[in-house]
């Protein structure tokens, strides 16, 4: 079974306000307070729902699929990878959608909200690939069941508190510098996805055990 040490490490990889943060400052770059506020926290009920939905609904279903731990965790070692290798090499984007202005509705909070912050921002396809994994392996054990959701929604949370204090963030920290820690975390999510790959090879016997 996994510490929770490890599941906050990859959750705060995967989930964590690391890659937050620049997507919501540059969306309400030009947004009022009010405006920021309301998208913050319309984008953290969503994702928080979207995250519930795959911890157990998802779990559900690969439990009848008759998935093997195994599996589960080369697919997510090899999206980890294959994410955090473009991290490591591209340079960074700006992020999709549109641009929050000062005059904007509230009702332009909703559409944000859901793309691009929610989805992709908060709730990566690694994420959801983490989510499911430690999920489907603590099913049956209810105590490690509420320990990882309790990390989930402390990603969550955190998630908010970034999004809430981006701005400081970045005018302490400043772009330049955040993307010096996106980058490496990404080579520490590329170091964990081949270790999740090997640790599914050895337990399938594929790989010696040392």
């Amino acid at each position: 079974m996994p510490s929770l040490s490890d599941v906050f490490t990859v959750f705060f990889l995967t989930l964590g306000p690391i890659k937050t943060i620049p997507a919501f400052y540059r969306l309400t770059a030009k947004a009022t307070p009010k405006f920021r506020s309301h998208l913050a926290l319309k984008a953290t009920i969503l994702a928080t729902s979207a995250s519930l939905f795959i911890a157990f609904f998802g779990r559900n279903t690969l439990t009848k699929w008759d998935v093997s731990p195994q599996a589960m965790q080369i697919t997510g070692g090899l999206i980890l990878f294959i994410y955090a290798l473009k991290l490591i090499t591209l340079q960074p984007q700006p992020t999709g959608g549109q641009k929050a202005e000062a005059d904007s509705p509230l009702s332009l909070a909703n559409s944000l909200a859901i793309s691009p912050l929610a989805i992709p921002s908060i709730i990566t396809p690694y994420g959801v690939v983490a989510i499911l994994f430690y999920m489907f392996i603590a099913r049956g054990n209810h105590i490690l069941e509420l320990q990882i959701v309790g990390m989930v929604l402390l990603m969550m949370l955190l998630n908010y508190l970034a999004m809430m204090f981006s701005y400081k963030i970045m005018g302490v920290i400043g772009v330049p510098a955040l993307r010096l820690i996106g980058w490496i975390f990404a080579i520490m999510q590329a170091s964990l996805a081949i270790e999740l790959i090997i640790k599914a090879l050895r337990s399938l016997g594929v790989v010696p055990v040392r």
